[in-house]
């Protein structure tokens, strides 16, 4: 069996990748973070030398067609910040802290100024790990389902402190492309999940 020949880099995609990414004041090392990929890899997009794989092909020609709307980010930014419910949000695949409300930074018993941009992995349950694992099952990351809900166990100390035994998260993208879960907390399972 005869191996197919590699797909022909585009140059004129290329260009209008890089335009996109200069006009929407991303940097190619956010944008490789963004899609799995390394900074070298996005420039050779751009330079035409190679091309993206299809899922990236096909997230990038999403995100290329979005028009950026900071306004609605910052709105977002500002309901997870002043909500009542022990809620934050941090991007999806490097759980990356982006913010937090009020009650979960009671919860967590902690100023959470040092945790802001780093990732929350290293806090995870159990059951938030197993949670993880199962995405791929799912099509989270192919968007075939934006939420999930699962029973956690609470945790009273170090490393840090976890009230709920409900957990939902929802994803959805920013406007920059960047996927993003709103992880809500609740002492028992919500009924309009």
């Amino acid at each position: 069996m005869e191996a197919l020949p590699p797909v022909a880099p585009d140059a004129e995609f290329g260009q209008r990748l890089r335009l996109w990414r200069r006009q929407s004041d991303i940097k190619q090392s956010r944008l490789g973070d963004i899609l799995g990929v390394t900074q070298a890899t996005v420039s050779r997009w751009e330079k035409g030398v190679q091309r993206p794989a299809p899922l990236q092909l096909d997230l990038l020609h999403q995100m290329m067609a979005r028009k950026r709307n900071f306004r609605l980010d910052q709105a977002i930014k500002r309901l997870v910040t002043h909500s009542a419910q022990r809620v934050h949000l941090i991007e999806d695949r490097s759980h990356r802290l982006l913010c937090v409300s009020h009650p979960r930074e009671i919860e967590w018993q902690r100023d959470v100024s040092d945790l802001m941009g780093t990732s929350l992995w290293r806090f995870a349950t159990a059951e938030i790990a197993d949670a993880e694992k199962s995405l791929h099952g799912i099509g989270w990351h192919e968007d075939q389902t934006d939420h999930l809900g699962f029973g956690n166990t609470q945790r009273d100390g170090a490393p840090l402190r976890i009230v709920d035994r409900f957990i939902l998260w929802e994803r959805f993208f920013l406007s920059d492309g960047t996927a993003v879960r709103l992880t809500t907390g609740f002492d028992q399972a919500p009924q309009n999940i």
